[in-house]
């Protein structure tokens, strides 16, 4: 994939370069409480990590997370991505930033530009995103990207009940 720019923003592939970075975002508070614990508590898990899940999805679906990095200093900041979960047939989007650079419109310019990714270049219609029911920032963000929200369920991933939206692109 060609990287995707936007106005101060990159959005590239993860690599296993990028371990320490997933490491140091996957363990912070606010990143456990909204996805979830991953168990990235190393290096080594951070690389097992990203080759087991993050480039094989790539290989297998042509997407996966991507690494959000600002243009100018190179500095990653988060991941945005659409992801293909075993048991459902939607692509959802995801992302988690590095607490200090929320409330900055990076979360709303990074999904943005991989929504149109997802339709551009990947030809897909329909996404999802799922947050927990008390996540008001990620719903809020949700919302000004034109997702709906469809439902409360539980989801296999997660332990307790969750908030599933929908967006529709025609």
């Amino acid at each position: 994939m060609t990287p995707i720019k936007t106005e101060r923003l990159i959005i590239r592939q993860v690599t296993e370069d990028d371990a320490a970075f997933i490491m140091t975002l996957y363990n912070e508070p606010t990143f456990i409480q909204g996805v979830g614990d991953r168990g990235v508590s190393s290096l080594a898990l951070a690389r097992q990590y990203i080759n087991e899940f993050i480039i094989k999805s790539y290989a297998e679906n042509g997407y996966g997370s991507f690494l959000i990095v600002l243009k100018g200093c190179n500095t990653p900041i988060g991941v945005c991505g659409l992801l293909k979960r075993d048991y459902r047939e939607d692509v959802e989007l995801g992302y988690g930033l590095v607490y200090k650079y929320w409330s900055k419109g990076y979360a709303i310019e990074s999904c943005q530009a991989v929504l149109n990714f997802g339709v551009e270049a990947l030809g897909l219609s329909e996404f999802i995103a799922v947050t927990s029911l008390d996540n008001n920032a990620s719903i809020k963000t949700l919302e000004r990207l034109d997702f709906k929200f469809e439902t409360v369920e539980k989801l296999a991933e997660y332990d307790d009940e969750s908030k599933l939206f929908r967006l529709v692109k025609l």
